[in-house]
């Protein structure tokens, strides 16, 4: 098989807007998990499939483990791994704390030479699934809320996606930015969210205060 691609365009300082340019992705439409390999794993080798998963389990326990106390892990054909740490406000000074360093939201990974060459030598194709996000503005957004909160109390990402033509990431762009605009509401979990209009927006009215309400009466 083939590596798929897109062209998307180049973002570009204000002052550069004018200089139209692209850059490939891959468009990767099939995501492999822990069963698939655990699957393909076993039909290679004399373990079981649960065998395999079991092993995949304890790896990642102990990967966390060993990066947790600063160290790095490296597996033979595949590479290193290492967390990387990040302060919590520009370092201005040599004298910092150790409370105000975070963990980077990723941890970092570098290939080995093995696990290069083995993907060394591929064929690329361009897509013919075209998955750019629509092109819509701010404006545009809110009407498409609008009139689909008119008869829909929720929204999920999957929803918005859907509804503005967005891919993945370019819907989860966007409700970031709602929420921070306070329009949107996540009502459920972090990770199973579920968005509702906060007051005011996308049709729902204004909370009238009880002492605001008898001062216009």
């Amino acid at each position: 098989m083939a590596i798929q691609f897109e062209l998307y365009k180049t973002p570009h300082p204000k002052d550069e807007e004018n200089k139209e340019t692209y850059h490939a992705r891959v468009v990767n439409f099939q995501h492999i998990d822990t069963d698939y390999l655990a699957k393909e794993i076993q039909m290679a080798t004399s373990l079981t499939e649960g065998d395999v998963k079991s092993v995949l389990e304890s790896l990642s326990h102990f990967m966390g483990y060993r990066l947790r106390e600063g160290e790095s892990v490296h597996l033979d054909g595949i590479g290193y791994f290492q967390v990387k740490l990040n302060s919590q406000e520009p370092i201005t000074s040599p004298k910092l704390k150790a409370n105000q360093m975070k963990l980077k939201a990723n941890i970092c990974f570098k290939a080995d030479a093995k696990l290069k060459r083995s993907v060394s030598v591929v064929h690329v194709e361009r897509s013919k699934l075209r998955n750019h996000s629509a092109s819509l503005s701010n404006e545009k957004i809110d009407k498409l809320l609008t009139n689909y909160f008119n008869d829909k109390p929720m929204l999920t990402r999957i929803d918005f996606q859907r509804l503005c033509g967005f891919t993945s990431t370019t819907a989860a762009r966007h409700i970031k930015r709602l929420k921070e605009e306070k329009k949107l509401n996540n009502i459920h979990t972090y990770y199973n969210p579920i968005y509702v209009p906060m007051p005011g927006y996308y049709g729902k009215g204004e909370i009238i205060k009880e002492d605001d309400s008898l001062e216009k009466m």
